[in-house]
């Protein structure tokens, strides 16, 4: 029989585990890789494409450490650029580094660049395409040296030349009285045809069906059960059958009385090339070895940026949900992709979807600030950012250009990924040249209330601050608002989440005074006490003996229903950032009762 499922939020659950979800009270009281990740959807020039359907999951986005890295593979487009701008975010020692890793979505149905190589097989071909889709192929150079049975491959960056390519893998000889033993290799077996005098020893032709028999030491030892034959194992027993080189008909290659050796130098070549990270190999009908060139040979075809369709951005926001990060954004101008990249980080931090994040988007370079101010009202939640204000600096060719808003989300959630996620990008240096629009005073206060993020000089260096880093949530609660203060909540109801799991889901409960292995209340609850403690110690929430005030409520209930576990009365102060200080002896945020 099937089971009801369990109530959370309002919705019914089936699957066991701790959910949580982060909730601010009205009134405001007082690691993984994942915590310094961003995740960013956008086009790229060159890279794979992450809506092709007949990849995996983990082929689908590219994983980069820093900006060297990315351009190697993206070579243009804004996904480079954003990943340029997010590399060293600040001029503050503490945030300089940027993130850790960059997880990156190409919407561009990019071509990977190909040409099909000629193979020692008359008329046949084998395709060459360069590994990563885009113009960037077309770079790639390939010279196959026939005497010498070596590859030289490169591009712009230097080019590599194989040792000899050439692997023998056994020999068969024919022993028998028969006239003539011809041998020949296709993609399902090794036959050996006897004809002329008819045999009188008894011996027979021969299939060696990879099926039956799929490694060559498989193979070596049915040949030799076989009377007539003699066949020596030369390389490695596990290698193959179906990696051998093919032998046709029409090559005539006897193995009577003189053994005939098998090859797999098609296979050398498919290693070389892979290994080599410039090429890839699609075989032809006949696995033969390519042929020998002449010329220098550029991979010619294919190698185009591909122009998104109507649905490639929203079908990347669903794919992205599958993408871990605690930060991500999307680079894009249209309203409903937006809306769309809302939706998706709601699935996130639900508790089926259990993958907390902030999202961050913005406007254009085309919007007037009126248009990105109802933008940033129309996608109001505390999980999202929203860039308002325009900015210059220099391009990836060294010319100065002006970035649009979106691109300042991606500046924000790059100095969270930075550091910890209970530093706020407020008021941290930028490394930018200057804003276009100077949103400040009445303007740029009405941006800040509608969810937006404005830039501001800093009288006291010159350098340009992003004024405030806040959500869109239009709720008049400083812990929706604050950014800092939400991706501290949320990295701690992670943890929280996947500590609370890996402990103690699917472990039976027990009695206080049992004997037997299981789950106690006692255990739970200390398991709860020494993961608050630690946020305590790590900086994610403060008390204040002097304000009378604690760190988390230690009174924690719990309630439970068959396998669901719940607490009541969970509650505990997250940090928050010092943003004003009114009078030198007044800190009006802080406060509390001596």
């Amino acid at each position: 029989m099937g089971v009801t499922g369990k109530s959370f939020e309002g919705s019914s659950y089936v699957s066991p585990g701790a959910r949580g979800k982060f909730k601010a009270p009205n009134v405001s009281q007082g690691v993984s890789i994942d915590e310094f990740t961003l995740v960013i959807i956008g086009k790229a020039t060159n890279g794979v494409y992450c809506n092709d359907s007949n990849l995996t999951d983990d082929e689908r986005y590219m994983v980069f450490a820093n900006f060297d890295d990315a351009k190697k593979v993206l070579g243009g487009g804004e996904l480079l650029e954003a990943v340029y701008l997010a590399d060293s975010p600040s001029g503050e020692d503490d945030f300089a580094g940027g993130p850790q890793l960059f997880k990156i979505l190409n919407v561009c149905p990019n071509t990977k660049a190909f040409f099909d190589f000629p193979s020692l097989e008359t008329g046949e071909t084998h395709k060459i395409s360069y590994p990563i889709p885009g113009p960037n192929g077309k770079k790639v150079r390939i010279k196959k040296n026939a005497s010498a049975k070596t590859i030289e491959i490169g591009n712009a960056d230097g080019s590599q030349t194989s040792p000899k390519l050439e692997r023998k893998i056994l020999d068969v000889t024919y022993t028998g009285d028969g006239q003539f033993a011809k041998i020949t290799i296709d993609a399902t077996k090794i036959n050996i045809t006897l004809s002329g005098t008819v045999p009188t020893d008894g011996t027979t032709n021969i299939d060696v069906l990879f099926a039956d028999y799929p490694s060559v030491g498989e193979a070596v030892d049915f040949i030799n059960s076989k009377l007539g034959y003699v066949a020596n194992l030369i390389d490695a027993p596990e290698f193959l059958c179906a990696n051998l080189d093919h032998i046709k008909a029409v090559d005539n290659i006897s193995v009577k009385t003189t053994a005939a050796t098998l090859y797999a130098n098609l296979y050398e070549e498919e290693i070389f090339l892979k290994n080599s990270g410039l090429a890839e190999i699609t075989v032809g009908a006949t696995r033969k070895a390519l042929a020998g060139t002449t010329n220098t040979i550029f991979l010619t075809s294919g190698g185009a940026t591909g122009t998104p369709s109507g649905t490639d951005v929203k079908d990347a926001i669903t794919f992205s949900k599958k993408v871990s990060g605690l930060y991500r954004n999307l680079l894009t101008s249209t309203l409903s992709d937006k809306i769309s990249w809302k939706t998706a980080g709601y699935d996130n931090i639900s508790p089926d979807g259990q993958m907390e994040t902030i999202s961050g988007c913005g406007g254009d370079l085309v919007q007037t600030v009126d248009e990105r101010r109802a933008e940033a009202r129309t996608l109001g939640v505390y999980w999202m950012t929203y860039g308002v204000e325009k900015f210059e600096f220099f391009g990836l060719d060294g010319n100065k250009k002006t970035y649009p808003g979106f691109m300042l989300s991606v500046i924000d959630n790059a100095i969270s990924a930075s550091n910890s996620p209970r530093h706020s990008p407020t008021w941290k240096q930028l490394n930018i040249l200057r804003s276009m629009e100077n949103l400040h005073g009445l303007v740029g206060d009405q941006c800040i209330r509608d969810g937006g993020l404005v830039l501001r000089q800093n009288p006291s260096n010159r350098a340009w601050v992003i004024e405030r880093s806040v959500t869109t949530e239009l709720k008049d609660n400083i812990v929706l608002n604050e950014k800092q203060s939400v991706g501290t909540a949320l990295t701690m109801v992670r943890r929280l989440r996947e500590g609370f799991n890996s402990r103690f889901i699917g472990r039976a409960p027990v009695d206080d005074q049992a004997l037997v292995q299981g789950v106690k209340v006692s255990d739970v609850i200390g398991y709860v006490e020494r993961s608050l403690q630690t946020f305590v110690e790590e900086g994610f929430m403060m008390g204040s003996a002097e304000l009378g005030i604690k760190a988390f409520k230690e009174e924690i209930g719990i309630q439970i229903d068959g396998d669901t576990w719940s607490f009541t009365d969970l509650q505990g102060n997250v940090v928050l950032p010092i943003n004003f200080i009114f009078y030198i002896l007044s800190l009006k945020p802080l406060q509390g009762k001596a």
